[in-house]
């Protein structure tokens, strides 16, 4: 089994990663608060924990994944108000709407999906201990209830993760001020409940509901133990989120609470104005149904997951290029016959590419350095299978184009759906969505018409036509062509 190497921000540094149990990793990524559908964003984090989770069991690591919905949140008591329903209700559908996307990106299922309403023993249990540890603190209300704070200067260590000092914080600015904090800095533990919100639990504190960097905690902890092996979440929430899920993890629990923590850089929508082709394709659900899923996760892992992802047209043109690059590869590879002289070289060059993308993909989980790698596996076959290609051969292509699906998921198991996906895609991509292929496939057979009968003023005629709506046409050696959008 390959070592493999992550960048950890506790440290800063990239290292060998060693899970506490060699038979287990247990991962945690923070997951969405479900008040609203997703947007590509969101989708950056998603796929990338997904990233971590396939190449992990790739590299034949059992894993256990936890992947949490935050369903209790300001946001979804406010929108379910506003709506007449219930928060559950309405938090429950987003999850499910959460799910269909994540469905459609291609993900693994998590080992687990808890939720911060189901977690509400632990969330309470926890606070008491941090309470009765000395570490958290209640100040009483006007109405009987009380209010529990995180003690932050108790926690030396606050600050190891973030690097960010107590003492720099400017009070008032980057912390809310409250006078009856004991430090401008702590945090809310849990929160007397207000009556037009609809929805709160009972507690030895009286009626109300967790602070935000509580439930992550006790989610953790009770599915993965006190210690785990990696947590993720996206750059923003290093500070104040993660910071404080570490202080009171480790006062709580007494010991380490995560050893390797890795995020992944955010989306930058400002780099380049949108066409109107795109127009406000911002969340997961309207880019999936009108590009596919299949090229929002190719675009959010072409780029390395520590790197800001320019959301350009470029960018996703660019994906729907090389997924079909990839997928007319596969096509040919699994109906390829099987003939033609072996070639030792040629075979040993395409094992030592394997070898390569495994380490690439152990390395910090490097999706663009194994993509350049089985790039030129795919222009390889493709120059030698002009004259046909050894079983041996084929089957070594075969084990690097399994392993890439296992660990990334961008080699899909229905190479012509994905195609036609894609066809579709680089029509809206065009802004040539209303032209019908009906329309289309007529002038295709009026330009093979005036091809046979050698009219090619009309020829060329309709082909400044079919450039016009956006049409590529490829003429092939036999006589028949095929054609895409541009």
């Amino acid at each position: 089994m390959e070592k493999i190497s992550v960048f950890n921000n506790l440290t800063r540094s990239k290292e060998e990663f060693k899970p506490i149990d060699s038979n287990l990793i247990r991962f945690y990524s923070c997951g969405p608060t479900t008040y609203d559908f997703l947007h590509v964003g969101n989708a950056r984090a998603a796929v990338v924990a997904d990233l971590f989770h396939r190449t992990l069991k790739a590299f034949g690591y059992n894993v256990k994944f936890v992947r949490n919905f935050t369903d209790v949140d300001d946001k979804i008591l406010e929108t379910a108000r506003k709506r007449g329903i219930h928060p559950k209700q309405h938090a429950d559908e987003f999850i499910r709407e959460c799910l269909q996307d994540y469905e459609c990106l291609g993900m693994l299922p998590a080992s687990a999906t808890p939720t911060v309403s189901e977690s509400m023993p632990e969330i309470i249990q926890m606070i008491q201990d941090l309470i009765n540890k000395g570490y958290a603190y209640t100040v009483p209300k006007k109405d009987g209830s009380e209010e529990v704070l995180y003690n932050v200067p108790k926690f030396a260590d606050y600050g190891k993760l973030s690097k960010i000092k107590l003492d720099s914080l400017q009070h008032g600015i980057r912390v809310e001020t409250d006078a009856q904090k004991k430090n401008p800095s702590d945090f809310v533990l849990w929160k007397p409940a207000k009556p037009e919100e609809g929805w709160s639990w009972d507690s030895p504190w009286g009626k109300g509901r967790p602070g935000w960097h509580i439930e992550c905690s006790a989610m953790a902890k009770k599915h993965l133990g006190n210690t785990i092996d990696l947590h993720h979440g996206g750059v923003d929430l290093m500070f104040p989120h993660h910071e404080n899920e570490i202080a009171q993890s480790e006062a709580a629990n007494g010991c380490p609470f995560c050893n390797n923590w890795c995020h992944n850089e955010f989306v930058n929508f400002g780099s380049e104005k949108m066409s109107k082709s795109l127009g406000n394709v911002i969340t997961i659900r309207k880019f999936t149904e009108t590009f596919s899923g299949a090229i929002l996760r190719h675009v959010v892992l072409a780029v390395h997951y520590r790197s800001k992802l320019d959301w350009t047209e470029d960018s996703i043109s660019k994906a729907i290029g090389e997924l079909e690059r990839i997928h007319e590869f596969v096509i040919h590879l699994f109906g390829e016959q099987k003939s033609g002289a072996a070639d030792a070289g040629e075979l040993l060059k395409v094992q030592k590419a394997l070898v390569d993308i495994r380490h690439e993909m152990a390395n910090d989980f490097n999706v663009p350095g194994a993509m350049g790698i089985f790039f030129g596996v795919i222009k390889d076959y493709n120059r030698l299978s002009k004259n046909g290609v050894d079983a041996q051969y084929v089957s070594a292509v075969i084990e690097i184009v399994n392993f890439m699906k296992d660990a990334t998921g961008m080699v899909h198991d229905y190479p012509e759906e994905i195609l036609s996906q894609l066809n579709i895609a680089r029509k809206h991509l065009s802004g040539t969505s209303d032209t019908g292929d009906a329309e289309i496939e007529t002038l295709l057979a009026e330009r093979k018409t005036a091809r046979d009968t050698k009219n090619w003023a009309k020829s060329d005629e309709i082909r400044n036509r079919l450039t016009e709506l956006g049409v590529v046409v490829k003429d092939n050696p036999d006589g028949t062509y095929t054609w895409s959008f541009k």
